[in-house]
């Protein structure tokens, strides 16, 4: 029985099939549940998160958007969960995503992490390397990863 649930969100239609798959789970087996949206900032190699010059004026816009992105996407699963009585946390994180989420999973005492097989996010761009390959193989409990549906892509 799962008592703790963390599920990897990114805005992508396969990221909402694995937050349906994770609320019926923590809904069935009356579980808390997770919500965790990575933003992904290695896709972008001008950004660092720790220099000690303030980034310039393109570097802040972008992190600026990114940033409303997560706080959108978050924003969406918080109402879909609501919407059917299930209680959520978000969660916000920036970095590599499969790195990420696994350390959250550890940190919340996670039983069940669900991940998409792959994904999107809104502003186009695509996730470098396979994050569901990396939950599966670092994480230290369970993990669903929830496939598309056969014809999509």
């Amino acid at each position: 029985m799962f008592k703790s649930v963390l599920v990897a969100v990114d805005g992508s239609e396969i990221g909402h099939r694995a937050l349906e798959e994770a609320l019926a789970v923590a809904r069935a087996m009356e579980a808390s549940v997770h919500a965790v949206h990575v933003v992904q900032t290695a896709t972008y190699p001008s950004l660092t998160l720790n220099q000690l010059e303030p980034p310039d004026i393109a570097q802040q816009a972008l992190l600026d958007a990114l940033d409303r992105e997560a706080d959108e996407i978050l924003a969406d699963v918080e109402q879909e969960a609501a919407a059917i009585g299930v209680p959520l946390t978000v969660h916000k994180r920036w970095g590599h995503p499969g790195a990420e989420i696994i350390a959250l999973a550890r940190e919340l005492g996670a039983d069940l992490t669900v991940v998409g097989s792959h994904g999107k996010g809104r502003l186009g761009r695509f996730f470098l390397g396979s994050t569901s390959s990396y939950a599966v193989d670092h994480a230290a409990s369970t993990v669903m990863v929830v496939r598309g549906e056969p014809d999509a892509s």
